[in-house]
């Protein structure tokens, strides 16, 4: 198509009577002048092509603005965590550290106290132990010599 453009231009500029502009009548003194006429013509007139470059140029504009739009519930719902929702999930989270540290106390007091109620008995224990381990040993003593007296008394009352 532009071929054909070219020719019919170079036609009316060149045939052997017309060595003029066709718009203005504006005579050419060198061949090279009606050239560049053409050329500059060519250029401001474009054709098919150049429709169908811009057409898809317009479509992929028209794909990413629509991409954008897409993109427009996703940036508000962002907005709206950033505004409200993560404000609140933080005051929660400071809220629940600080019951972690209470209820980390309350546990440590309840450890010792605890403690406390075992280790008393269990050191009186330890304490006494000793003293139940003898006191077994005297009690078996007495039995062997209550045995022992019984023995004699049984063999004296004979």
């Amino acid at each position: 198509m532009k071929k054909t453009t070219r020719n019919s231009f170079h036609i009316i500029l060149f045939f052997p009577h017309y060595r003029c502009c066709p718009l203005c009548y504006r005579k050419f003194e060198k061949e090279s002048e009606g050239e560049q006429l053409i050329r500059d013509m060519e250029l401001q007139i474009k054709g098919p092509d150049y429709r169908r470059k811009i057409d898809r140029d317009l479509t992929l504009l028209q794909e990413k603005f629509e991409k954008c739009l897409n993109l427009k519930p996703i940036h508000s719902q962002l907005q709206d965590l950033e505004d409200k929702d993560i404000p609140l999930l933080k005051t929660q989270m400071k809220q629940l550290d600080k019951e972690i540290v209470q209820l980390k106390n309350k546990q440590t007091d309840i450890e010792q106290e605890l403690n406390d109620k075992i280790c008393l008995p269990l050191e009186q224990c330890e304490q006494i132990k000793t003293d139940i381990i003898m006191l077994n040993k005297y009690i078996n003593e007495r039995k062997d010599f209550q045995s022992k007296i019984n023995i004699c008394q049984q063999k004296l009352g004979k």
